[in-house]
């Protein structure tokens, strides 16, 4: 009786050790970029959302100025901070084409690669768009509007739409 009872805890400590030993380590937090939905262990590897956006862009498109007339807009800068660490659905995201200011607009991540520029006014002109971030891709569309006062009080609002694809740059 000693004996079969040995065994039967013998057994179940065995398989407890083995059924523990089955866990899927990866990463557990479902907010991060790389969640693993059957990841029982965290192996410390999860990567905020976030943190895919933040990082130098290599960028390049083209601006509509009119319809159907596209113009190329090249060597453009596009430079995502992590800006708010109070709100980790927000960044600011900086853009120069090496000739003007660096123009820094506040975004806000609408997803999991998404994310939407604000309606913002920097000087005579207001920008607001949106964009995504696959892997090292950037895409933005963005609309720029410019309110000129003419000498007779007439308002001219002057728009472009720029579309704007980049590259992130490997960090070393």
């Amino acid at each position: 009786m000693k004996k079969n009872l040995f065994i039967l805890i013998f057994s179940l400590f065995a398989a407890v050790l083995v059924s523990s030993c089955d866990k899927k380590r990866g990463c557990t937090d479902p907010n991060a970029d790389n969640f693993d939905s059957e990841a029982v262990d965290d192996d410390d590897t999860c990567v905020p959302t976030r943190e895919k956006f933040v990082g130098e862009f290599d960028s390049y498109g083209t601006i509509e100025a009119e319809t159907g007339v596209l113009i190329s807009y090249d060597q453009i800068a596009v430079d995502i901070v992590d800006s708010t660490e109070a709100n980790p659905q927000k960044f600011i995201m900086g853009y120069s084409n090496f000739d003007v200011a660096v123009n820094t607009l506040d975004c806000d991540l609408a997803g999991t690669y998404d994310f939407n520029i604000n309606r913002q006014e920097i000087g005579v002109y207001a920008y607001w768009g949106s964009g995504n971030i696959n892997g090292r891709v950037l895409e933005i569309e963005m609309t720029r509007t410019e309110e000129i006062t003419q000498p007779d009080m007439t308002i001219l609002i002057d728009t472009i739409f720029l579309n704007l694809y980049g590259l992130k740059e490997i960090e070393p």
